[in-house]
C-alpha cells in the first residue's frame, strides 16, 4: 500500500512539473524562421478620431496576424489583428494631421515582415464636433447642457466654475455615449458666475473649454414631510382624459400591495424603501399628493427625481415608463375640461414623461449605463409656465414590464420634487 502511495505520489508531481512548464512555455508557435512578405493593396478610410486600413495578406502559410504601429500623444502603440481578418483599426486620435501608421505581416515563429508605411488622416475626432455642438441655458439651480454627439462616442463632460481668485474648480462630470442629449448642473443660488464646460474621451484627448456666464435661477427642495397621501379624499375626482385605461374600465387610486410598501415610501427620503401598488390593475393607475398638508403654500414646480427600483426589476417590472402630471388647486371640484390651465377650475395637465434608457435595449437587457443611470436616480423638468398648486396627480399610463398594456402596476423607491413656494 505505501509503494502504491509513493508512486501516486511521483505520477502527479510529474503531472504538476508538465503542467508548470506548459504554462510557462511562452516561445513561438513555429521554429520557421522564413521572412513572411508584407501586406500589399493597403487602402485608409479616415474616420472620426481614426483611420481604418485595410490590406492584402501576403501567401504565407505560417502566417499568425498583422500588427500596426503608431505613435499616440508621443507614446508608441500597438494593434494586432489575426490573419483571418483584412483590416485593422487604429484610433483615439485628438486632431487632424497627417501620421503614418508602419504594418507589419508576423509569423507563427514571430518573424515580422518588412514594414509597409501607411499614411493616414484622421477627421475631426468627436470631442471637437461635441465641443462644437455645445448649447448651455439657466435651469433651476444651475446650468443646463445640451450637446449631439452624431458618432456616439464614449464621452466624459466636465463642468468648472471660476472662483473668487480666478481658479477654476470642478463641479460635475457627466458621461455618455448617446447620440444627443443634455445634463443639469444643479445646487446653486441665482447668483451669476462664469461656467467652463469641456469635452473629454478615453484617451484623455480634450476639446477647448466653452466659458458662459450664467445665473441659476431659483429654486428649492420641496419639504417631503409636509406630502400627504390623498388617495381616499378625492378619489371621485379624478379626471377622466385620454388616455383612458386600454381596458375600457374606470382608472382607479393606486392600492397599496402590502403593508410593507406603503405610499410613505414614496417620500420619505429613502432611496431604497419602496412603495408598491396591487398588481393587475386597469391602467392607468391614479397617486394624488397633497404638496403641503398645512395648507399654508402652492408650487410653481420646477422639476422632479425619481429613483426606480433597481436590481432585476432596473427599467422593468413595475418601474414607471409612460406618465403624465396633473395639478389642482381645488381637488374636489370634477374636471370637465383636458385643457384647462387654472388649477382653481380643476385638475391641469402639468406635464407627460416618457421613460428612456440610454442604451435603447429591450426590457429585459441593460447595459452598465442603463444600471447606473437607475441608480443615481432619473431627474425629469417641468415644462416652463406652469401654474403654482398645491396638489398633483402621478397618472401612470403604463410601466416597463407593461407598456401599452391593459393592465399593470407601480413601484418606485423615491420621488422628490423641487420648484418655488408661492
Amino acid at each position: 500500500m505505501k509503494n502504491t502511495k509513493r508512486i501516486i505520489i511521483c505520477w502527479l508531481a510529474v503531472i504538476i512539473t508538465i503542467a508548470a512548464c506548459r504554462k510557462d512555455d511562452r516561445s513561438p508557435l513555429s521554429k520557421d524562421g522564413t521572412v513572411p512578405g508584407p501586406v500589399t493593396n493597403t487602402q485608409v478610410t479616415n474616420l472620426a478620431g481614426a483611420a481604418l486600413i485595410s490590406y492584402t495578406l501576403p501567401d504565407n502559410e505560417n502566417l499568425l496576424y498583422v500588427k500596426a504601429i503608431y505613435t499616440l500623444k508621443g507614446v508608441q502603440k500597438e494593434v494586432k489583428v489575426s490573419m483571418f481578418q483584412k483590416k485593422l483599426l487604429v484610433e483615439g486620435f485628438g486632431d487632424t494631421q497627417e501620421r503614418e501608421v508602419q504594418l507589419y505581416a508576423v509569423s507563427r515563429s514571430e518573424v515580422v515582415s518588412e514594414p509597409v508605411s501607411v499614411t493616414i488622416k484622421p477627421l475631426t475626432p468627436p470631442i471637437v464636433n461635441v465641443f462644437k455642438s455645445l448649447k448651455t441655458d439657466s435651469t433651476f439651480g444651475g446650468i443646463n447642457v445640451k450637446y449631439v454627439n452624431t458618432d456616439s462616442a464614449n464621452i466624459v463632460f466636465e463642468v468648472l466654475v471660476l472662483d473668487s481668485v480666478g481658479d477654476w474648480q470642478h463641479v460635475d462630470f457627466n458621461y455618455t455615449s448617446s447620440k444627443q442629449g443634455g445634463f443639469n448642473v444643479r445646487g446653486y443660488p441665482p447668483v451669476e458666475r462664469t461656467w467652463g464646460v469641456y469635452a473629454r474621451d478615453r484617451w484623455d484627448n480634450h476639446s477647448d473649454t466653452l466659458r458662459v456666464k450664467i445665473r441659476p435661477i431659483y429654486e428649492e427642495a420641496l419639504d417631503k414631510t409636509k406630502f400627504n397621501d390623498v388617495r381616499t379624499n378625492f378619489q371621485n375626482f379624478i379626471p377622466q382624459f385620454a388616455p383612458f385605461p386600454n381596458s375600457g374600465l374606470p382608472m382607479v387610486n393606486a392600492v397599496d400591495y402590502s403593508s410593507s410598501y406603503p405610499m410613505k415610501n414614496l417620500y420619505d427620503g429613502s432611496i431604497t424603501s419602496m412603495f408598491h401598488t396591487k398588481e393587475k390593475y386597469d391602467l392607468p393607475v391614479w397617486i394624488p399628493i397633497d404638496l403641503d398638508k398645512s395648507g399654508a403654500s402652492k408650487f410653481i414646480l420646477s422639476r422632479f427625481k425619481v429613483w426606480q427600483r433597481t436590481g432585476n426589476f432596473t427599467f422593468n417590472h413595475g418601474n414607471p415608463h409612460h406618465w403624465e402630471i396633473w395639478g389642482t388647486n381645488k381637488p374636489n371640484i370634477v374636471s370637465t375640461n383636458p385643457n384647462n390651465t387654472d388649477p382653481n377650475l380643476g385638475w391641469v395637465k402639468l406635464g407627460e414623461w416618457v421613460m428612456t434608457k440610454p442604451s435603447g435595449w429591450d426590457v429585459g437587457l441593460n447595459s452598465n449605463e442603463d444600471n447606473q443611470v437607475a441608480a443615481d436616480g432619473q431627474e425629469f423638468e417641468f415644462p416652463n409656465g406652469v401654474p403654482p398648486v398645491r396638489y398633483i396627480g402621478w397618472k401612470n399610463i403604463d410601466s416597463w414590464g407593461s407598456i401599452d398594456g391593459f393592465t399593470g402596476f407601480f413601484h418606485l423607491f423615491e420621488l422628490s420634487i423641487w420648484g418655488q413656494k408661492k
